[in-house]
């Protein structure tokens, strides 16, 4: 029976995980060990509704504490700077997966020459609007939203409020793995201390250090797929530029450029492939992109997962189990659907897992990856926007997976939904929604096309002008940060408390969604 839980490394991964698990089973005995001389990434990062569900849903952590602490910015979805059209985006609503009433087909059909104010978030977008207003002025904040955050910021708030829940928080490093044919026996730490536990979280990001090293755990790589293995980053102070309400994702030559609006700074980084662009090559192209940019660091990083992320006593959360590049802002949604699961799935056993329902555990993390692996070859293998060597290849040469047969039913018949149960693989993390918005988003070709009547164009044409005209009213996201951080500012208690924030374990995959 699981009584004690040992996470080793802090960060993101480590404190989500332990959050998650004394939440769900405040029985449990859980230690963090981190060490402040290893520090963090550092760079801003861009989240799905996955974060703002785990945190204020499942977790009931006060959202007006998490903004004072972590001074977040919103997101609505991405925008594209990615194909043949001018932009699209990508959003946390339904565009393409949704029907009019009065309309024949689905709003796909309707988004060939023109895909924008196809819904509210898109059009506040496009204005750069955050939140449309309430009767008295306020914001009217829904939940379908992530969060740009600084994540030293965020990691130390998750800190905090792992020790205020009772969680132990060592300062160490470890020196030493001991186990045997059963699995970890001990962590031998720096300060000469020996933990031991009924069960061990890897959260030592890519160096895995429990699951692949300890354990050589085999690695499966995604390289077929996806070619970048570098990001160079950096960032500025912010001045007068408007708080762009989602992430940019842009074209570049040998890869792509992230844009992450913060309300203090604007952080950006090009993640390339170093077979196709040298480094001091693309430092050049990415500074010319961005002449505010200060000092850069360089990330290299491979893309792939292990085999199983639990392993004998050890689970492996986040970069420790897999990692692929954050065109999807992927890496936070992962660590709170693993956390979850996992917290689940000692819940549903009564912390005494049987070995089916760790393959169950296994089975549910492996899908969850590939998908998200051939989902981003879907923005590789369609991106025509730059002819360079690079795109070429990816164009050639990517491989899509099993969501193949997705993309050769889109050709043959555009953005239909019917087939909706036999394409997508189990539980699929995006949804039709998230595959349509790619594949009309970058104008890939289908055979059936629907020409609209003149009726229909003047219905779909009045919806679109009527998403434009609610956005052009809308909160900037300055105006709607200064609305949620004055006094009289109160979030409704159990405001994220929805359905969707209890899911059972079978369920909990589905939560990463869009953007």
């Amino acid at each position: 029976m699981i009584q004690q839980v040992v996470v080793m490394g802090g960060g993101s991964a480590g404190f989500l995980a332990a959050l998650t698990l004394k939440k769900r089973l405040p029985e449990l005995s859980v230690t963090v060990v981190r060490s402040k001389e290893m520090g963090v990434i550092g760079v801003g990062e861009s989240t799905t509704v996955a974060v703002p569900n785990l945190l204020h849903g499942y977790l009931d952590l006060d959202p007006g504490e998490f903004y004072r602490m972590a001074n977040p910015s919103w997101k609505l979805g991405i925008r594209f700077l990615w194909g043949p059209r001018p932009f699209f985006d990508y959003t946390f609503g339904l565009q393409m997966d949704w029907k009019w009433s009065n309309l024949a087909r689905n709003n796909g059909y309707y988004c060939e020459d023109d895909c924008t104010y196809v819904d509210g978030p898109s059009a506040l977008m496009s204005h750069k609007k955050a939140f449309l207003r309430q009767p008295n002025g306020d914001p009217l904040i829904r939940r379908d939203f992530g969060y740009h955050i600084d994540n030293p910021r965020f990691v130390a708030y998750v800190e905090a409020k792992a020790a205020e829940r009772r969680i132990a928080i060592l300062d160490d490093v470890l020196a030493e793995v001991q186990q045997n044919e059963r699995g970890i026996t001990g962590l031998k730490l720096a300060s000469g201390a020996t933990l031991t536990a009924d069960l061990y979280l890897d959260c030592t990001g890519f160096r895995s250090l429990l699951l692949g090293k300890a354990l050589g755990e085999p690695y499966t790589s995604f390289k077929s797929t996806l070619f970048n293995d570098r990001a160079v980053v950096g960032s500025w102070e912010r001045t007068d530029e408007a708080i762009n309400p989602y992430t940019t994702a842009e074209t570049m030559s040998a890869g792509w450029c992230w844009q992450i609006d913060q309300p203090d700074s604007v952080n950006r980084g090009y993640v390339y492939s170093s077979a196709f662009i040298g480094d001091d090559e693309a430092e050049r192209e990415f500074r010319g992109k961005n002449p505010k940019v200060g000092a850069t660091r360089l990330i290299p990083f491979a893309s792939g997962r292990y085999h199983r992320s639990w392993v004998k006593n050890v689970v492996a959360i986040g970069n420790a189990n897999g990692f692929v590049e954050p065109l999807e802002s992927t890496a936070l949604a992962v660590i709170c659907d693993e956390s979850r699961l996992l917290a689940e799935c000692l819940g549903e056993c009564d912390c005494q897992p049987s070995p089916s329902l760790m393959d169950s555990y296994n089975c549910i993390n492996a899908r969850a990856w590939d998908t998200i692996r051939d989902f981003l070859g879907i923005h590789f293998k369609f991106n025509t926007r730059i002819d360079s060597e690079y795109w070429r290849a990816c164009q050639a040469h990517a491989e899509l997976g099993p969501i193949q047969d997705l993309v050769d039913y889109y050709r043959e018949n555009g953005p239909s939904t019917f087939a909706r149960t036999t394409l997508l693989h189990g539980n699929d993390i995006f949804g039709m929604e998230g595959y349509l918005a790619l594949l009309v988003g970058q104008k890939v070709a289908y055979r059936a096309k629907h020409v609209p009547t003149p009726g229909e164009l003047r219905l779909w044409n009045g919806v679109r002008a009527e998403n434009r005209a609610k956005a052009l009213t809308a909160l900037t996201v300055r105006q709607a940060l200064d609305a949620v951080s004055s006094p009289g500012w109160k979030w409704a208690p159990g405001f994220f408390r929805s359905p969707a924030s209890l899911q059972t374990a079978s369920q909990l995959t589905s939560f990463i969604g869009a953007g």
